[in-house]
């Protein structure tokens, strides 16, 4: 199945907001909207004005003509099944939740790379 339209939104507005090194709260403050709607939006719940859209994407200093040619953009760097779906697990969690997978995975691999160095 498909990604929506506003699932794809959203998935580019976390990815530019991420890149930006702004939280969702930060990214409101600045835009003048509230964090819960930037999260919806994220998440593909609320779809955006074009107005609110311009406000998020002149916050994180992105073109609309830049936002709108996601079709390459949404490809993982890595194309494969499990990749794909854990991107989508991920897209319903809070920052929280993410950062905290995150860090397993990060201890994860630096256990593996102290495996394979012995």
């Amino acid at each position: 199945m498909s990604e929506s339209i506003s699932e794809q939104v959203g998935a580019l507005v976390r990815r530019y907001r991420k890149r930006a090194g702004l939280t969702q709260e930060a990214l409101a403050l600045s835009a003048n909207m509230g964090a819960s709607f930037i999260g919806d939006v994220e998440r593909g719940r609320k779809k955006p004005s074009i107005e609110s859209l311009e406000k998020i994407l002149s916050v994180l200093g992105v073109s609309f003509e830049e936002f709108f040619s996601f079709t390459e953009k949404l490809k993982p760097d890595r194309e494969s099944e499990p990749l794909m779906k854990l991107s989508k697990e991920l897209n319903h969690l809070t920052d929280a939740e993410i950062t905290a997978i995150y860090n397993i995975v990060k201890q994860i691999t630096l256990l593996r790379d102290t495996e394979y160095k012995r």
